[in-house]
């Protein structure tokens, strides 16, 4: 899953230094904007946001802020902060997408831009909901392009409809007549490596047969500001949103907070990994509050659940309330935070957690290393760690390529949470 931190580069902790600079008194005055704005202004262009986008995006800002009465109990740092917050919000606030049942999907795009990807990813979010797709492929240029959405919808549990020799029109309507046992059906189109008259012909003519509700351009977010042009060169068409990709590979996604008013398109998708679960809908007070270190307690449950089976949550927490805590136990909690992205990645997800993140960079690291000395015990020493006496110690650094030091340092963080969890039973 994405690193919002990684996503927006120094955006986020840019912002929040320059709104915590400001000073104590009882109306913000213009210092206090010039010494915020300016550094806001380095972070908004190190994060490849558009100039345009910038100067309205600070002008705003300005405007709300220079020589308002506090209203009491709240400092200059923090009025700044909600101003802040209000107009990145208002920069990138979309309606929220709402998905008519039997309905069809267009999906466009540069070749490269990761549309087949998407078109799974947007498969398996609908599996999730218990909503049937069919994905179709009219892409019969690109070679392996038709395999490769069947090996994706293999791999999710999706319909793809079956390949034959016609083209693409013929294809398109044979899949409409499928309409009656799907929900959505999802297409995927060609691509080119540049926009021409070719492309676009074909495009214009499967939107008059397909006759979508939604048609989604994919952009790819490595491109930076030129996705603007991109995205006017497929003028001809009806679009009803952006679909981000390859989030996940680009540290300057400032993109993000300029593509609505560039282009006056909503994002609706953001790719932000390789596994169909690395996707989510465009939900712009999440995103807004990750930038500015307020969380999003959404995404945390979410991936919680996603990782955690009802029945081994359950044997879990059934465990923790008795007080039992094991160094088996331990390693079941290890492994679901690493596939959460690790402790980074949660605790970014926890509101005001962004100030110490870069204190506990190396942690993930030490997870390894920790797992490491985990597997490198017997059975019967992670049942009963009081065993492990100097020689067992040798014995399991020297099997993890770790010190007898580290091996002490987990087992005395080991009591310390057991500890903690024996108090549950009280």
């Amino acid at each position: 899953m994405i690193d919002t931190q990684e996503m927006f580069g120094r955006l986020g902790v840019s912002v929040r230094n320059a709104v915590q600079r400001i000073g104590n008194g009882s109306v913000v005055t213009q210092k206090d904007i010039d010494k915020a704005l300016r550094e806001i202004r380095i972070a908004l262009l190190e994060a490849d946001v558009a100039l345009p986008v910038i100067k309205t995006f600070l002008q705003k800002v300005q405007d709300q802020a220079l020589g308002r009465n506090l209203v009491k109990s709240l400092y200059p740092d923090q009025l700044i902060s909600k101003i802040v917050y209000d107009e990145m919000l208002a920069l990138v606030n979309n309606d929220p997408v709402h998905w008519a049942r039997r309905s069809s999907i267009l999906v466009m795009g540069l070749q490269g831009s990761g549309k087949t990807t998407l078109c799974g990813k947007l498969a398996f979010m609908f599996k999730a909901q218990n909503i049937s797709t069919l994905l179709v492929s009219l892409d019969p240029y690109r070679p392996a392009a038709q395999s490769q959405l069947a090996v994706i919808g293999n791999s999710i549990g999706v319909d793809v409809l079956p390949v034959v020799e016609e083209d693409v029109y013929t294809t398109a309507k044979r899949a409409l007549s499928k309409t009656p046992f799907y929900d959505h059906i999802i297409f995927d189109t060609a691509g080119r490596l540049h926009v021409d008259k070719e492309l676009m012909e074909e495009l214009v003519q499967l939107q008059s047969i397909i006759r979508a509700k939604e048609n989604l351009l994919v952009c790819d977010s490595l491109i930076g500001q030129s996705i603007t042009e991109v995205s006017k060169s497929f003028s001809k068409l009806t679009l009803n949103g952006i679909a981000l990709s390859k989030l996940d590979a680009n540290h300057k996604a400032g993109v993000i907070l300029s593509l609505k008013s560039l282009l006056d398109l909503p994002i609706k998708f953001l790719g932000t990994g390789e596994k169909p679960q690395d996707f989510m809908q465009w939900d712009a007070k999440r995103i807004v509050n990750r930038i500015l270190d307020q969380g999003d307690i959404a995404e945390l449950v979410h991936k919680t659940t996603q990782l955690l089976s009802h029945e081994t949550h359950a044997q879990q927490l059934s465990r923790i309330q008795k007080g039992i805590f094991t160094l088996d136990d331990l390693i079941v909690q290890m492994d679901a935070m690493q596939k959460m992205g690790g402790l980074s990645s949660i605790l970014k997800l926890i509101p005001g957690m962004g100030a110490i993140l870069e204190s506990l960079q190396n942690k993930d690291t030490s997870f390894k290393k920790e797992k490491a000395i985990l597997s490198s015990m017997t059975v019967k020493e992670r049942k009963d760690p009081k065993i492990l006496d100097a020689s067992r110690k040798k014995r399991i650094a020297r099997g993890s390529g770790t010190t007898v030091q580290d091996v002490n340092q987990l087992l005395t963080r080991f009591g310390e949470m057991k500890k903690m969890f024996g108090k549950f039973s009280k």
